[in-house]
């Protein structure tokens, strides 16, 4: 597999990033995660200025040809490397290592991850549990896609016991999302998902897709705050994964979801 180390495409395994580096050292980069589908970068503006909102909360000094041209051409350059029609792609900018560092300049890695389908609906048996020992930050942490410590301890609980994703909370122990993404509770035809102050990231995905199932009509989503004792509760549940689709929840302890609401909306993420 090759990615797009700053314009240049190269085999992943060759690809040379110094020690010194400020991402792998410090967690000084942002990222942008999207879908690539059928030879389109889907809702690529979006995820462009995105990025560039990011990039400035980072007090990044964004180089001049950083436009929305390059954006495009770098991931379609990528996709055509590797031959690639559908997938997801990473776009993660970062500062150089450099004596000034008020005056570091950006470099960029941009990889991607083949796809056979257009999105994803990962049906499988897929448990979930909330995850108690650590909260997540609401206020820096929403702002932008980036480095966070405590995710990494939590994967590795999710891991050794087997789920498929874990609830992260708020220090006020209300859902924050999951760690693979935004978290959604449907009971009828209301759909309940954590408000961006919970400590949601801001998704592009997340954002459109919202509008698109408040359209359609069949189904309404509330942003609220919700605690954890609500999935319990529910009908059915499931995970919006930036750059893959959808992850259909179908246990929390011995509580059994269905998927049959989630795929029909499912539907409408996979529409234009």
């Amino acid at each position: 597999m090759k990615i797009n180390l700053g314009g240049v495409i190269t085999e992943q395994v060759n690809a040379v990033i110094g020690q010194q580096n400020r991402a792998f050292r410090n967690g000084d980069a942002v990222k942008e995660i999207l879908r690539y589908v059928n030879g389109e970068i889907i809702d690529w503006e979006d995820h462009y200025f995105n990025l560039m909102a990011s990039m400035r909360i980072y007090r990044m000094n964004i180089p001049l040809d950083f436009t929305p041209e390059f954006f495009q051409d770098q991931i379609n350059l990528l996709a055509q490397a590797n031959q690639t029609t559908s997938g997801k792609v990473e776009f993660l900018a970062f500062r150089n290592d450099e004596a000034d560092y008020l005056k570091a300049t950006i470099n960029y890695v941009v990889s991607i991850e083949n796809s056979s389908e257009d999105w994803m609906f990962l049906e499988h048996e897929n448990e979930i549990d909330v995850y108690k020992d650590y909260a997540i930050n609401t206020a820096f942490y929403s702002l932008v896609n980036t480095y966070r410590p405590e995710e990494n301890i939590a994967e590795i609980y999710r891991l050794e016991n087997d789920y498929a994703d874990i609830i992260l909370l708020n220090a006020n122990k209300r859902m924050a999302r999951s760690l693979k993404g935004n978290i959604f509770v449907l009971n009828d035809q209301t759909i309940r998902t954590p408000k961006k102050e919970e400590g949601v990231i801001t998704s592009v995905l997340r954002n459109n897709f919202i509008k698109k199932i408040n359209k359609a009509e069949e189904f309404t989503v509330e942003e609220a705050e919700i605690f954890p004792f609500e999935i319990q509760k529910a009908e059915e549940v499931f995970i919006l994964i930036d750059g893959i689709g959808i992850l259909p929840i179908t246990q929390n302890r011995k509580k059994i979801y269905t998927s049959t609401k989630t795929k029909s909306i499912f539907n409408l993420l996979k529409s234009n």
